[in-house]
């Protein structure tokens, strides 16, 4: 069951995703996936961060920025679920 509730939320994401880099995401919906306050980590490190205006404006502008790099899908693979 819990498995099911995570695959959902990233093929929401995904979709969220795939949607900005096309510039027709509702970025409140794409926030709606977040927490009030979230733990984020990427190649370039972890971060903390709240799901505030900034986030919002901050989301926006980076999917801009790679919707402007050429990548044109987004994609996430959930590893195997433990347990």
């Amino acid at each position: 069951m819990m498995e099911a509730a995570v695959r959902k939320l990233f093929e929401r994401y995904e979709n969220f995703c795939n949607q900005s880099l096309g510039g027709h995401a509702d970025m409140d919906e794409v926030a709606s996936l977040y927490a009030p306050e979230f733990i984020g980590a990427a190649p370039a490190g972890v971060m903390t961060g709240k799901n505030d205006d900034q986030f919002n404006r901050r989301s926006c502008r980076d999917m801009h920025i790679i919707g402007q790099s050429g990548r044109q899908r987004c994609a996430y693979a959930m590893s195997a679920f433990p347990p």
